[in-house]
């Protein structure tokens, strides 16, 4: 039941204008039991995240008020399972180097069959950090994130919607979560991409959205560059088209303060 938001400048903006629309997500969306922000900055990959809503994390906003960046990642929770509630299962997740981060919608039908093949790696409970887990494995293998991602909702089974941003080259969204649809769009000079309110009529704009232009839903199984190319602002050219895939078959363990890094 999350929310993923990925967004793209030509140029630093301030975090609040991201955060802004983070939280119309959240307000009309089913999120609020943890959120997070990974962003770019000097060549790393921050991460800001708050087991709590968006709208409780008073301090968060204030700090992240300063963060100015040219993309961002934005993860907004609501757990299939309750009990996961904990800054350890609370995304987006990003690998130890800050090389980039990850974060996931949906429902991982096979985690609990592989858990045991990250025993020692896993800090919290939920099936998307064994799903962060066999990302970074495939990562690691010399996939590359656009077979990664395909390939660890194929492994895993279920649903899944992805959002990936790397320290340097095109961030990507994955479509793989029936319930839940993915639009890109345009929002002045940003590029943005978004899951759609677990709502299949198109509310996401009525509700949050209305000024966006150039909307376009991602299909099932694509895999989606969100980038402004060359730097060129909006209205300056088409979108990025997707990137062709095959159809897949089918920090510690803190609970109540944020982390950031």
């Amino acid at each position: 039941m999350c929310e993923i938001l990925l967004a793209a400048w030509p140029k630093p903006e301030p975090a609040p204008t991201v955060l802004d629309w983070a939280a119309r997500l959240e307000r009309f969306g089913l999120a609020g039991f943890g959120w997070g922000m990974a962003w770019r900055d000097g060549g790393l990959v921050c991460e800001h995240r708050f087991p709590g809503s968006l709208d409780e994390d008073v301090q968060g906003k204030q700090e992240l008020s300063l963060v100015r960046s040219t993309h961002f990642l934005i993860h907004l929770r609501r757990p299939s399972q309750l009990s996961t509630i904990q800054l350890a299962d609370t995304q987006p997740f990003s690998d130890r180097q800050r090389t980039w981060a990850l974060a996931h919608n949906g429902w991982f039908e096979k985690a609990d069959e592989m858990r045991d093949r990250f025993a020692g790696r896993l800090l919290g409970k939920a099936d998307s950090e064994v799903g962060f887990q066999l990302f970074a494995s495939l990562m690691r293998e010399g996939a590359s994130s656009k077979e990664a991602l395909v390939e660890t909702h194929r492994e895993l089974g279920g649903s899944a919607n992805l959002g990936f941003l790397p320290a340097a080259g095109d961030p990507l969204i994955y479509h793989g979560a029936p319930a839940n649809p993915v639009w890109r769009f345009r929002l002045g000079e940003a590029e943005v991409a978004t899951t759609g309110l677990h709502s299949n009529d198109g509310a996401l704009f009525d509700l949050c959205f209305p000024e966006a232009v150039e909307r376009r839903r991602v299909m099932p199984a694509e895999v989606i560059p969100v980038a402004i190319a060359h730097g060129v602002a909006a209205g300056a050219g088409p979108l990025p088209g997707p990137v062709p895939i095959r159809d897949p078959a089918g920090s510690g363990n803190a609970t109540g303060s944020a982390q950031r890094r």
